[in-house]
């Protein structure tokens, strides 16, 4: 097996001709990973289906978070317009609307749409400046939203007329996608690209939405219990718990800096507030509390993970590498920690190494889509 793997190794470093450029140019579909964990069951939320959260608490969301939002009509209308066309074809108007929230930045924009594009949903805006396509009218830029939804939902047509300028494309095209999504999870990688957690992040908000405006909701309730106890780590503890699962970043930031203001020791407390921060964007906030961790405990696995998977995504490779060198001293045996270590190595320049970790995964883990996947590529 190591002459087999030996000669593999061999034939891949004669294929590239010794360089080292070209090799780490090539690995274009390496993505950092934190885990082979599939979607959480708590993610699987169906595009079909009822809106749980009301047009009011709503409004009262987006306002919370965007004051101003740059729109071309009232914000109580769009809402309702959302709500009027996702109910007719069976979407759930919130969570389409929570994906609006996504593209947009909360009606705020800032990249290549605009506003008075009417263009939710970032409808043929592929990048480079492209700005995709506009629509005379609000209604007509929402329907459009709510009809591409439908392209990924289903194989029968949409039940209005369909005004969607995408929609024959992603079916004539993108034969796979038609009809393939179930979930909102199921767009990763397909509506946004590579949006490995594409679907989450929209789930995630609309889990916040609902949680804002319900005074009996289990957050608010956790709240108060710890505002009424502010020095009870269990009771702050409870609200990272609940804020956690419905995606509200920034209770759960909170409630993961009062326990470590009681108790500054409390390493998973410094880890889990990383693991938010990452999730929400604030990349060098959570370097710093996985750091703050690894003070505490220089070879605690959750920092180390956290930290190394952070660095990775942010392009620190070679930070990233030794991070992950430090992983596996402990745990040679860990597979996700190989695998980022053998891309970060060919990215790097070591080809021999990478190469040979990638052909030890490869071989043990012959159904792992993700390893053979990148084996592939490799190999080519």
């Amino acid at each position: 097996m190591k002459l087999i793997r030996y000669i593999l190794v061999m034939m891949l470093l004669f294929t590239f001709g010794g360089s080292n450029t070209e090799a780490g140019r090539s690995l274009a579909s390496y993505r950092p990973v934190v885990s082979w964990d599939k979607v959480s069951e708590a993610d699987l939320v169906t595009l079909f289906g009822p809106a749980t959260v009301t047009q009011e608490q709503m409004v009262k969301y987006i306002l919370a978070r965007s004051p101003e939002p740059k729109i071309n009509c009232s914000l109580e209308e769009l809402v309702a317009t959302y709500y009027k066309e996702g109910d007719i074809e069976g979407i759930r108007p919130d969570v389409a609307l929570c994906q609006a929230l996504k593209e947009t930045d909360f009606f705020r924009y800032g990249n290549d749409v605009s506003p008075d594009q009417n263009n939710y949903c970032g409808l043929g805006a592929t990048g480079n400046k492209a700005p995709g396509h506009s629509f005379y009218s609000p209604q007509r830029g929402i329907r459009a939203h709510i009809q591409h939804l439908i392209a990924y939902a289903s194989k029968k047509l949409p039940k209005q007329q369909l005004v969607d300028p995408r929609y024959n494309t992603l079916v004539e095209k993108y034969p796979q996608y038609h009809g393939c999504a179930e979930y909102w999870t199921d767009l990763n990688g397909k509506w946004a690209v590579p949006g490995t957690t594409y679907g989450q992040e929209i789930v995630r908000l609309w889990r916040e939405a609902q949680s804002g405006d319900n005074e009996n909701s289990p957050l608010v309730n956790d709240l108060k219990e710890a505002q009424a106890n502010p020095d009870d780590v269990a009771a702050w503890q409870r609200v990272y718990l609940t804020a956690r699962q419905l995606g509200n970043y920034k209770e759960a930031v909170n409630a993961c800096h009062q326990i470590t203001r009681l108790d500054d020791y409390n390493l998973m407390a410094f880890i889990h507030c990383g693991d938010v921060l990452r999730e929400w964007g604030k990349n060098e906030e959570a370097l710093a509390e996985y750091e703050a961790a690894l003070k505490i405990r220089p070879k605690k696995y959750a920092a180390l993970v956290g930290k190394g998977y952070l660095l990775a995504i942010m392009g620190e490779n070679q930070q990233a590498l030794e991070v992950y060198e430090k992983i596996l001293s402990s745990t040679p045996d860990d597979s996700v920690a190989l695998y980022n270590h053998a891309c970060l190595s060919i990215l790097q320049g070591d080809i021999a190494k990478g190469t040979e970790e990638l052909t030890t995964l490869a071989e043990k883990y012959p159904k792992n889509e993700i390893i053979q996947a990148t084996w592939q590529e490799i190999k080519k």
